[in-house]
């Protein structure tokens, strides 16, 4: 890496050390600030990087990131307790889980309902409140501090968190080393490879630049899985919670240059204008669109969303 300003201007493959001199490149702005970046794809294992990788990343984080009005923060925890509901199904009881960056608690508060025992982590303290306030969770801030209290876990969550982390390789390598003898780990990411991110290039919506520092495709992710002593044991692409709205917004991105507007909307970071009835009316035409785009990705394995399943290699 050199240093450019006050950010880090990445050169070679975190995951593989290949330089990225050569690989392909996509141009994209963050919606907050408007700041310019690029993904650039590793030309030996398919990994994007996030370049520069600014110094201070809070200044990307809106006050209100992820914290959607209560009617969309309820659909997203029906749907998200769904998803536990079916990892739970591979296994043949309840047991052990943890949960790295667990945001508000949801999918643990949904696994302790069904006879797990569950903690989470977070990065910050003011994180940790949320889910330890909300549900009672036991919460752990640094992942290098007092480990919990169980050495090993049958099921350890990354959901919608590794493309967000410097290192995946050595987080997927702390996550193998809390693991129980036949136990799993769910990892849930954006797919690099899926209709939508062809579809949107630099405009779409999970791309998410800077906040994304990593993005990764089936075999990318496989391979990072596979230098952290894991493989991957199966692949999922539904995802009802994120995909639809994703081509929404995507295509409101391509057409009408909305600049994720909708999604700054929602979760409360800009006031509402007469002008944005335009996007709900997009809304209105796109949707069902979006449905039937989103399904077809799900039948065709190239989900906006992936799901990665991995045990160790």
């Amino acid at each position: 890496m050199s240093i450019a300003g006050d950010a880090v201007r990445r050169e070679s493959c975190g995951s593989c050390g290949a330089t990225l001199d050569g690989g392909r490149r996509i141009g994209s702005r963050d919606y907050v600030t408007g700041t310019a970046f690029e993904v650039v794809i590793c030309p030996s294992c398919g990994l994007g990087w996030t370049t520069p990788v600014p110094a201070d990343l809070d200044p990307y984080y809106p006050r209100t990131y992820r914290r959607y009005n209560p009617w969309v923060a309820r659909v997203l925890s029906l749907l998200y307790r769904w998803r536990v509901g079916r990892w739970c199904r591979g296994f043949a009881r309840a047991g052990s889980a943890l949960e790295l960056g667990c945001g508000d608690g949801v999918m643990l508060d949904a696994l302790r309902s069904r006879g797990w025992q569950v903690c989470g982590t977070e990065r910050t303290e003011a994180m940790a409140a949320t889910a330890r306030e909300r549900y009672g969770i036991r919460m752990y801030v640094d992942p290098d501090g007092p480990q919990p209290d169980h050495d090993r876990f049958d099921l350890i969550v990354l959901f919608q968190v590794l493309e967000h982390l410097a290192d995946p390789v050595a987080a997927l390598s702390r996550a193998q080393s809390l693991l129980a003898d036949g136990g799993r780990i769910v990892v849930g990411v954006p797919n690099l490879a899926s209709w939508q991110a062809a579809f949107g290039q630099g405009g779409w919506f999970h791309l998410d630049v800077p906040r994304h520092l990593v993005h990764f495709t089936p075999s990318s992710l496989a391979a990072a899985a596979a230098r952290a002593g894991l493989r991957v044991e199966a692949v999922g692409y539904i995802s009802p919670e994120h995909d639809p709205f994703g081509w929404v917004q995507t295509i409101l991105n391509r057409f009408a240059g909305n600049a994720n507007r909708l999604t700054l909307l929602l979760m409360g970071a800009e006031r509402w204008r007469i002008s944005d009835g335009l996007t709900l009316l997009g809304v209105a035409v796109v949707g069902p669109v979006a449905v039937v785009l989103a399904a077809a990705s799900w039948a065709c394995g190239r989900g906006a969303v992936m799901e990665a399943t991995l045990v160790r290699g």
